[in-house]
């Protein structure tokens, strides 16, 4: 699994740090034109529920944020 996050706007400066439930996937990655492609992640058989949390470089001029949790079983 990759997992890719959106920002916007587009110029907007940060971090994105992916996560398994409270779990982190991998370190936090920067946000690039608006996107932030997180590592490569093997998830394990059963239920997971997967959300990215961005950090902003400048807080003044943007605000953290947290994606809606998707949750799915396999």
């Amino acid at each position: 699994m990759i997992p890719i996050a959106h920002v916007a706007p587009a110029n907007t400066a940060g971090t994105v740090q992916f996560q398994d439930g409270i779990t982190d996937l991998g370190g936090p990655v920067a946000v690039i034109a608006g996107a932030a492609v997180g590592p490569v992640s093997i998830l394990t058989r059963g239920s997971h529920s997967l959300s990215a949390v961005f950090t902003p470089t400048n807080p003044a001029k943007f605000e953290s944020s947290t994606s809606n949790t998707v949750t799915f079983r396999f």
